[in-house]
């Protein structure tokens, strides 16, 4: 039994000793930092935000998915998002807004349940929404129907 206690502690000891160095704000060593390769895409914002609207800055429509990372049904519609995002890129902006980060915008919206997609038009004008799970077909229906593709 002491055996096992003393084990614990030396445990502890070092794990907080080598915690100690890693505290926040502390510079990560170098052989840890992440380098971009030339072939990787940065995504630079594709909309600003003016008086609590959404304005896409690159003269093509956009679907705002409205969500947030505890909720089950956001999770699911991730892949199908990201998916479509690929899809369709250079024609339609996907943009995922968090509404715990964001919640005056998700109020500006009138987000009261997730996940919700504002369709909007290149001016920032809203066509539709929908709320909750959209299965991809789903939204290719919606997307043909309020952007013509």
């Amino acid at each position: 039994m002491k055996k096992g206690i003393l084990l614990s502690i030396v445990v502890i000891s070092a794990c907080f000793l080598s915690c100690q160095g890693q505290q926040k704000g502390s510079e990560i060593p170098d052989e840890q930092n992440v380098e971009m390769t030339p072939n990787e895409v940065v995504e630079v914002p594709s909309y600003k935000i003016e008086n609590g609207r959404i304005i896409p800055s690159e003269g093509r429509p956009m679907i705002v998915d409205f969500s947030a990372t505890w909720c089950p049904p956001c999770r699911q519609l991730k892949p199908i998002f990201e998916k479509l995002a690929e899809e369709f890129r250079g024609r339609i902006t996907f943009v995922t807004i968090d509404v715990d980060e964001n919640p005056e915008l998700a109020q500006a919206y009138g987000v009261e349940s997730i996940p919700m997609m504002v369709f909007l038009n290149k001016d920032g004008q809203i066509q539709n929404t929908l709320i909750g799970f959209q299965d991809r077909d789903q939204l290719l229906a919606a997307i043909n129907t309020y952007f013509g593709f």
